[in-house]
């Protein structure tokens, strides 16, 4: 009978090749007892056994998943990271980590040298053109999560966040609050399938109610004095205005732009109210505090990598993972 690699062993199996390397070599505390099971009955099915000195390379070696980000300098990008490499590291895996800009060529420059590298695995905030990456990882046997933003129309699975949602609730309560007009301030990600809720929920909830708002786009190079000469055209000092700002990258670029506004603290929240998306935590400790919509990112990087591990332990899903934001009222709203 011809011998069977570890490979071999896998497939058979349902498995990852990493999976049936951390059965060999004991590490079994993180693994199902249907997997083990599984496994176990494929070598004493095959008569396996694997080669001492196989077993001392195996050893030697570390497992690999690649990561695939927008930017990990990014407030959300590295709170998530933090997430994936705590839970990756605990299960005795090493990340690989690649920057895309949300770039499609990027990402699959990416992904041919992870595999490359012997990702097992990925985790990719993706561009809507990933889907014909993700056919191809497929046909490889490499499972991916989705995290935060996903191809347009692919299943799998995505852990993400209730975007929109929280705006929709956010405007509506600003709305009761007295608030009657309204401007976004947003990014050139607002495309994406992250960045598309959160301007979504904003519009949804005007329209809903019956109301219009303004919108403005910044990249997230902007400076806080262009920003003021477009709110100045925007809004209107007589009525109570809302910005909101869907991006947490922009969210200081405005609060600054604010501050040229003569007397700028007695504006809030009357005459002026502010909200956006923070992810470290730093409106809480302005004057006056600002309104924020805290998202859990470390929580979701945590997740995702749980999924992904789950994935190659063979347990095959699909669908979404959502995380619910929190609003945090303050004294600008």
């Amino acid at each position: 009978m011809k011998k069977l690699t570890i490979n071999e062993i896998a497939e058979k199996a349902g498995v990852s090749k990493t999976t049936v390397s951390f059965y060999l070599n004991g590490k079994t505390n993180k693994m199902s007892e249907e997997t083990k099971q599984r496994i176990q009955q494929i070598i004493d099915e095959t008569g396996y056994e694997p080669s001492a000195a196989a077993r001392a390379m195996k050893a030697k070696s570390s497992a690999m998943l690649g990561v695939i980000l927008d930017d990990v300098s990014k407030p959300f990008e590295a709170q998530a990271l933090k997430g994936i490499e705590e839970t990756a590291r605990a299960s005795g895996y090493q990340i690989l980590i690649g920057n895309s800009d949300l770039n499609f060529n990027t990402e699959k420059e990416y992904i041919e040298q992870m595999v490359k590298c012997g990702a097992e695995g990925f985790i990719i905030q993706s561009t809507y053109r990933f889907g014909m990456l993700a056919a191809s990882l497929e046909k490889k046997k490499k499972p991916l999560v989705y995290l935060g933003t996903r191809p347009y129309d692919v299943k799998g699975r995505y852990v993400k966040s209730n975007h929109y949602e929280c705006v929709y609730q956010m405007v509506t309560g600003c709305i009761a609050k007295g608030y009657n007009a309204f401007v976004m301030v947003a990014g050139d990600a607002s495309d994406i399938s992250a960045g598309f809720e959160k301007t979504r929920g904003y519009k949804d909830a005007l329209q809903d109610a019956g109301l219009e708002g303004s919108s403005c786009y910044f990249t997230e190079q902007a400076r806080s004095g262009d920003v003021f000469e477009q709110l100045k055209l925007l809004v209107d000092l007589t009525k109570k205005t809302l910005i909101y700002v869907a991006e947490p990258e922009l969210l200081p670029v405005v609060y600054q732009a604010i501050r040229n506004y003569p007397d700028y603290q007695k504006l809030f929240p009357d005459t002026l109210g502010l909200i956006g998306f923070d992810m470290t935590g730093w409106t809480r400790l302005t004057t006056p505090a600002i309104s924020a919509i805290l998202e859990p990112a470390c929580q979701e990087g945590v997740r995702a990598a749980k999924e992904l591990l789950e994935l190659l332990d063979g347990k095959r899903k699909e669908g979404e993972v959502v995380f619910k934001n929190v609003i945090k009222w303050r004294e600008t709203t």
